[in-house]
């Protein structure tokens, strides 16, 4: 493909967006690892109580309904995170996002992104969408606001940038 090629489209963030997002973009909860720090804070609290550590049980409590708690934040990670993202003041804004051989750029309200293709260490292909691997970071971009050529290109100029 041509060094000239551009391509630019349009999309909002809202909750069908969000869901597709995390849907793709998540790890799925291993057990017993994401379970660990709520088994941990339920054995400490059954010790201070069991063994009478301190004056009152109130703290052995504490930590047993803590992990209950964190037990139940790891079951509903996803309802959680749909919820905090459809609540965000990024909810609802329209995201201008553009492919040239330079790389891709998000622009959204007061966020003006440019990602090169150097700086992608990895652009992971799902079913719906690709996974830009950025170190530590991960940025979602939805297959459904692009078009074929498009996708053949990132692909392409990702492949270029890493035989460089």
């Amino acid at each position: 493909m041509s060094k000239d090629f551009e391509f630019t489209t349009e999309y909002t963030l809202d909750k069908p967006f969000f869901a597709e997002c995390y849907d793709q973009t998540s790890q799925p909860a291993k057990f017993p690892q994401s379970y660990l720090k709520g088994m941990l804070f339920l054995i400490f609290g059954v010790v201070l109580l069991e063994f009478e550590l301190l004056p009152n049980g109130y703290v052995g409590w504490f930590f047993i309904v803590l992990s209950v708690i964190e037990a139940f934040s790891v079951y509903c990670k996803r309802t959680w995170w749909l919820w905090r993202q459809t609540i965000s003041s990024s909810r609802g804004n329209k995201v201008v996002f553009k492919v040239n051989a330079n790389g891709v750029n998000y622009k959204s309200g007061k966020i003006d992104r440019c990602i090169a293709w150097s700086e992608i260490d990895q652009l992971e292909q799902t079913d719906l969408g690709f996974i830009l691997h950025l170190g530590k970071q991960r940025q979602y971009v939805s297959k459904s606001c692009l078009k074929e050529e498009v996708i053949a290109f990132m692909i392409e100029q990702h492949a270029a940038s890493k035989t460089n």
